[in-house]
């Protein structure tokens, strides 16, 4: 793995550190999440400092180059991490539309008590 690749991850690692803490500082992130990338740049930090971990798993896997599988991993990590917020999404939705349904009908409940009271007041 080149040295210009290594350093980019170390760097980039940092960054998101960096963006992440801050983030949970202003309450503006979740737990959980902010959880993910830490782990995700410290995996950066120890491909960065530590090249022979990706040169194996390259070699062991049939890569061309341990920066290539670096890409890989990245790009696979992403997208997993993508289907899952995806599904959360959804579920989100769903809890959403359900709660706006009961809501709606706890309205027009009340609307409906209230108008039939009027009505019988007018008799």
């Amino acid at each position: 793995m080149s040295f210009t690749l290594r350093v980019l991850l170390v760097f980039f690692a940092f960054v998101v550190f960096y963006f992440v803490i801050r983030k949970l500082k202003k309450a503006q992130m979740q737990v959980l999440d902010s959880l993910f990338w830490l782990l995700f740049s410290t995996s950066f930090v120890l491909l960065g400092v530590f090249p022979d971990i990706a040169v194996r798993i390259a070699g062991l896997l049939g890569f061309m180059s341990a920066s290539n599988f670096v890409f890989l991993y990245v790009i696979a990590v992403l997208v997993v991490r993508d289907f899952t917020i995806s599904v959360r999404l959804a579920k989100q939705e769903e809890r959403l539309n359900s709660l706006v349904q009961a809501a709606a009908l706890h309205w027009n409940s009340i609307d409906s008590k209230s108008s039939n009271s009027d009505f019988n007041r007018n008799d």
